[in-house]
Parts: C-alpha cells; structure tokens; sequence
C-alpha cells in the first residue's frame, strides 16, 4: 500500500465535506477543471465528470465518498477558494 492509499484508507484528514468556490472570468478557458469520478474509482478509467472553474460556481462534496482531482491549468491564473469542514459522519444526528 503506497502512502496516498494509506492515508485514504487511515482518513487521515478526517474531510467530511469540501467546498470550492470559482473566482475566474466567465468565460474561463485555461484548464484546471474539477474532475469527479461517479465509481470512486480516482485512479481508473471509471466515469466522471469535468467541472469548469468558471466565476461564482460553487462545488459542494463528501470527500471522505468522493474521489476526485483537479485538473492542470493552461493558464498561470486560476482562482479557487477552498473550504474543508472537518469532523465525522458518524457523529452526526
């Protein structure tokens, strides 16, 4: 087990959900697209989704459920604000 699964399988950060809100132009055309994968699967060929970080969407997800990665960016600007709420799921009511 290399040291991105273990932390995975440890959940070591302990995300619960994470927020990103895009600050880019528009009509955003230089990469950096939120990819989602459908079968928790990041590493495969599995179905995903392609996200473009364009201004004002706001992405909400379980990231301790869903894999996902962020694409490289043709353009040296790329804003983003990222939030992660920490916790547990199963200390919820």
């Amino acid at each position: 087990m290399g040291l991105v699964e273990w932390l995975r399988a440890s959940d070591y950060r302990h995300r619960v959900v994470t927020a990103i809100l895009y600050l880019n132009a528009p009509d955003w055309d230089g990469g950096g697209e939120l990819r989602v994968f459908a079968d928790n699967n990041g590493g495969g060929d599995g179905e995903h989704s392609d996200i473009n970080p364009n201004v004002g969407k706001l992405i909400l997800f379980d990231s301790s459920r869903v894999e996902h990665q962020v694409l490289a960016s043709h353009s040296d600007d790329r804003y983003a604000l990222t939030c992660w709420i920490n916790g547990d799921l199963a200390d919820a009511p």
